[in-house]
């Protein structure tokens, strides 16, 4: 579970607690649930196990393997590159 992350591996909460952060931001700037945006359960695997390069095509890619919809790669990628890059 997230809440044990910390322990089990920290740079993985680290990534997990900003793109949270953004993934939020984003969907407060959209005027949206979060939820919809993307769900929590495609964010917490791309940032347990991020591409080995990060890049806007690599984490699309991810999003879209986990069952993404094309908008919500589009909208969600940037902030999550920026999230998984800190």
């Amino acid at each position: 579970p997230p809440r044990a992350w910390a322990d089990k591996d920290p740079a993985a909460a680290a990534r997990l607690s900003a793109a949270r952060a953004a993934v939020s931001a984003l969907a407060e700037t959209l005027n949206m649930p979060q939820e919809n945006l993307i769900t929590p359960d495609t964010v917490r695997r791309v940032c347990w196990e991020p591409p080995a390069e990060v890049s806007a095509e690599s984490v699309g890619a991810a999003l879209a393997g986990y069952g993404a919809r094309p908008w919500q790669v589009e909208q969600v990628t940037p902030v999550l590159v920026a999230a998984l890059s800190a």
